[in-house]
């Protein structure tokens, strides 16, 4: 442990210690190294450990040299495994130019769609088939109970399967007309969508989206499943992607 300690160390060590570099020469360094490290992991919370010093030393190396050759292509490769703050910054760090590049522009747009929907703004309606065939909206929802959580997933997703059982405990300790889900399905695979809700069983209502009819989770910048957004009676969203224990604490707070 003691040796894999030293490697995370040096992997943030010699990014920081370098104003100037070849970005792309010096982020197949880092990426080598957490590679090397990777082979070295005996716990879960090792394998953590190095992917989140391998965020960091991303977000490191395209703070002091954003702007610079292929700080446009690392940025787009990690975007994704971000914090909001961290992709704020970094955002805040790029000419107009670059940010209206072909390469960062489609990143933007869903950066800009997630911040329109996270907490403190009011939700986005959405309209999906259920598996009867009939349009549900989450309009229909909002407001019918004190919290409605909308929860994008996919049958072939192992965290969103996981959480499911979950949220079925959490559901079930609610009073009526306390909590609500709508489940929001990103399967293209229609016949895999309805053999998951056969095996699960999720006692809350469910939709799945359509390309280019449907395209729900666009509306909110979905770029990862799970992605859960919580909002209260008056049309609020409160929280995106809360974990268990703040949404438990969300939901037993009054």
């Amino acid at each position: 442990m003691k040796k894999l300690s030293v490697i995370l160390a040096s992997m943030l060590l010699l990014v920081g210690c370098q104003k100037k570099v070849n970005l792309k020469a010096e982020w197949e360094g880092v990426y080598q190294r957490a590679t090397s490290a990777f082979e070295q992991v005996s716990t879960p919370d090792e394998a953590e450990a190095i992917m989140q010093n391998l965020i960091d030393s991303a977000y490191i190396l395209l703070e002091e040299n954003m702007g610079a050759e292929y700080s446009d292509s690392l940025f787009a490769d990690m975007y994704y495994m971000f914090s909001p703050e961290q992709k704020e910054a970094l955002f805040g760090r790029m000419n107009r130019k670059m940010l209206e590049s072909e390469t960062i522009a489609p990143i933007h747009k869903v950066f800009l769609l997630e911040q329109a929907t996270s907490a403190n703004n009011p939700y986005t309606d959405i309209l999906a088939l259920t598996p009867e065939g009939d349009e549900l909206s989450l309009s229909a929802l909002v407001g019918e109970s004190d919290y409605v959580l909308l929860d994008f997933w996919a049958s072939w997703c192992g965290p969103c399967r996981r959480l499911i059982p979950v949220l079925k405990e959490i559901y079930a300790g609610q009073p009526k007309g306390r909590f609500q889900i709508l489940s929001c399905s990103v399967d293209r695979d229609e016949d895999a969508w309805r053999k998951a809700l056969k095996e699960e069983q999720m006692p809350w209502p469910q939709v799945r989206e359509e390309e280019g009819i449907y395209e729900c989770s666009d509306q909110y910048g979905v770029t990862a499943i799970p992605t859960t957004i919580l909002i209260n009676r008056e049309g609020v969203i409160i929280a995106r992607n809360p974990d268990e224990s703040e949404l438990e604490e969300l939901l037993f707070s009054e």
